[in-house]
């Protein structure tokens, strides 16, 4: 009996962790297929040939292997602090909490960047503030954080803010507040669906005030591996896929409950349009995989204890910390930043978007379909811009 309910539980973790972590699955095995494909076979061969107690020895033991893999061994590690980062000021949204904060709190304290924490909370953003401020005074380090408020469900908000940051020398603009809303939130006063207007909308709004005095912003987009089901035909009907349709249709219905999938596929489609239209800009996707924010953490189970989602989001870090030749990876002497956003996954390593091999064109959700509809979703963002942001700009 005992060595059944282990079983179980070493077979229900097992899935667990492959679910939570498929982040950084995917692209392990599809960067190292061989390896992979060499370690399953082996493991399942040893499992068959060892006696029940040391079978499961053995796969705890190889469940642990893998966890030490996917947290030190294989991402790429942070960047050397030195001059270049000191002084550099970087706008993040959704900043008092989460990857925001972390972020926030590893540029500041370790990097000596001046940090404007956008926040919906105040009290928490003015908490988060002198957090990171304390801890900066304690490593010497020229870093500061500033508190600044935004409320992304409205685009008045939004200008506001941008006001506020008028004089300031801006490098990076970090898009990452994003929330799980629940189903059937009714639209807002714009006419709109409340989650897309806070997660999407409002962030094109603000990308596009700040590259107008700051053509060379650098933007970072924190995107989800949701977006890969998306295209997996496993799912009928295709979850979080934004097409034809949804751009037509859903973006003026109260929230449903793939709202926060496709509020992050319109994070990475805005990604790799900036470029495209704005050519002095960069612009990168940050995968980061399940990270240990309050997004996870409010589901009670402990998750980032046992090892089934990241305790660190350290590849937003990366990819605004390091210089333009290393984050362009091995695209740097083959592409161009006109050619669109890149895409940095869960190993810290440069992807084309929508290149994975479920992205198939025989079921009309290709790179080339879903370049088409980032285009078409741009254009869509840029006229309710105008129609509703622009008017209440007006009436000020």
């Amino acid at each position: 009996m005992l060595h059944l309910v282990s079983s179980v539980a070493i077979l229900v973790y097992a899935a667990c962790f492959s679910f939570f972590r498929v982040g950084e699955l995917i692209p392990t095995t599809t960067q190292y297929p061989s390896q992979c494909i060499s370690f399953l076979i082996g493991t399942v061969a040893a499992g068959w040939f060892l006696g029940r107690a040391s079978r499961q020895i053995f796969y705890i033991a190889t469940i642990l292997g893998i966890i030490y893999l996917l947290d030190f061994y294989v991402p790429k590690p942070l960047p050397v602090a030195d001059e270049s980062h000191s002084g550099k000021t970087v706008v993040i949204t959704g900043a008092n909490s989460g990857v925001g904060f972390e972020t926030a709190r590893q540029l500041a304290v370790t990097y000596g960047a001046r940090l404007v924490l956008g926040c919906r909370s105040k009290p928490k953003c003015d908490a988060a503030e002198k957090t990171i401020n304390e801890e900066v005074a304690l490593s010497k380090k020229d870093g500061k954080a500033t508190a600044l408020f935004i409320d992304l469900d409205s685009f008045e908000s939004v200008n506001s803010f941008v006001k506020q940051l008028q004089g300031m020398d801006i490098d990076v603009l970090f898009n990452n507040a994003g929330y799980v809303p629940v189903a059937n939130l009714p639209v807002n006063k714009y006419g709109l669906d409340p989650s897309f207007t806070s997660m999407h909308l409002s962030h094109f709004l603000l990308t596009e005030e700040l590259i107008k005095t700051h053509p060379s912003l650098r933007v970072v987009t924190t995107s989800s591996i949701g977006q890969q089901f998306c295209a997996m035909s496993f799912h009928v009907p295709n979850p979080g896929c934004i097409n034809a349709s949804y751009l037509k249709n859903n973006i003026t219905t109260p929230t449903n409950d793939l709202a926060y999938m496709h509020a992050k596929m319109a994070n990475l489609m805005h990604a790799i349009e900036i470029p495209v239209h704005r050519p002095q800009a960069t612009s990168v996707a940050v995968d980061l995989g399940f990270v240990s924010t309050g997004n996870h953490k409010s589901n009670g189970f402990g998750m980032d204890a046992a090892c089934l989602i990241r305790g660190s989001p350290n590849d937003s870090c990366n990819t605004i910390s390091t210089n333009e030749e290393l984050l362009q990876g091995d695209f740097k002497d083959e592409r161009l930043w006109q050619e669109g956003g890149i895409v940095i996954d869960t190993l810290g390593s440069t992807k084309e978007a929508f290149s994975y091999p479920w992205w198939d064109d025989s079921m009309n959700l290709g790179r080339s379909r879903m370049l088409s509809l980032s285009r078409e979703l741009w254009e869509l963002s840029d006229r309710l811009i105008h129609k509703y942001a622009r008017e209440e700009m007006a009436e000020e």
